[in-house]
């Protein structure tokens, strides 16, 4: 896995709140099949290496957790 751990940390290190308006967009639609456990890497990313509050890293949880009620089928 380590690509998708690249990746994470290339989007942690852009702008927390660009990021976070870009996850408030994908959370606004269905999920791939496996979108639901990227997400979660990255919102660990963001935690770890962007300094993204604990608050707002439960928050996104619970909203991917929610997303993941209408996943699609890849």
């Amino acid at each position: 896995m380590p690509v998708l751990e690249d990746a994470c940390a290339l989007l942690a290190q852009r702008p927390l709140d660009q990021t976070l308006a870009e996850l408030d967009t994908v959370l606004g639609r269905p999920l791939p099949e496996d979108g639901g456990r990227r997400l979660h890497v990255l919102v660990s990313t963001l935690y770890h290496q962007a300094g993204a509050p604990l608050d707002l890293t439960e928050d996104l949880r619970a909203r991917i957790e929610g997303a993941q009620s209408t996943t699609v089928k890849e």
